[in-house]
């Protein structure tokens, strides 16, 4: 059966990050001086409506924050609204690079040791700051869950346990 989206209601390192450098830009940033993972960061949270492109001048665009996104920013980015959806295959992801029971030590999973599929998966995790990778000897990649990627594992997880012991109950319900 397949799995659904986990809600997650929390921002990531990434969309706060970008939200923290617009504040300290005087409330606006350049728009063609954003990189390529500031680029999807600033598209989730526009479709939150947390930030919004204004023109500047004639011909220059900036990203600022919408009111929404300032008063979210005050209030520590505390927030009921389902920020992102955690697909199964990112699930999978974070699973599979959660490899050992010391996590400080862990040096994570080469970029040999995914499959194919698990790669384009690992690229957008580590532009949510969920995943980050690691440079290793002679030029080997390592990929590693971040503080924040365990957090969204453990509440995952916990969401799994309490459904499993909800079926349980369930199942020795119907059997008595």
């Amino acid at each position: 059966m397949k799995r659904k989206p986990f809600p997650w209601r929390k921002l990531t390192p990434s969309q706060i990050a970008l939200m923290e450098r617009i504040a300290e830009a005087d409330g606006a940033l350049r728009y063609d001086k954003l990189e390529y993972r500031d680029l999807v960061v600033f598209e989730e949270l526009r479709r939150l409506k947390l930030v919004d492109m204004r023109p500047k001048g004639r011909s220059k665009l900036e990203v600022v924050l919408t009111a929404k996104g300032s008063e979210l920013r005050r209030d520590a980015y505390r927030t009921e609204q389902i920020v992102v959806r955690v697909t199964e295959p990112q699930i999978e992801l974070l699973r599979h690079l959660d490899d050992c029971h010391s996590h400080e030590d862990s040096v994570g999973r080469t970029v040999h040791e995914l499959p194919g599929m698990m790669l384009d998966v690992c690229r957008r995790m580590s532009l949510r700051g969920w995943v980050e990778w690691h440079g290793g000897w002679e030029g080997l990649r390592w990929a590693r869950l971040t503080p924040a990627g365990r957090e969204v594992l453990a509440a995952i997880e916990a969401m799994d346990e309490a459904v499993a012991q909800m079926a349980e109950a369930k199942r020795r319900g119907q059997l008595q």
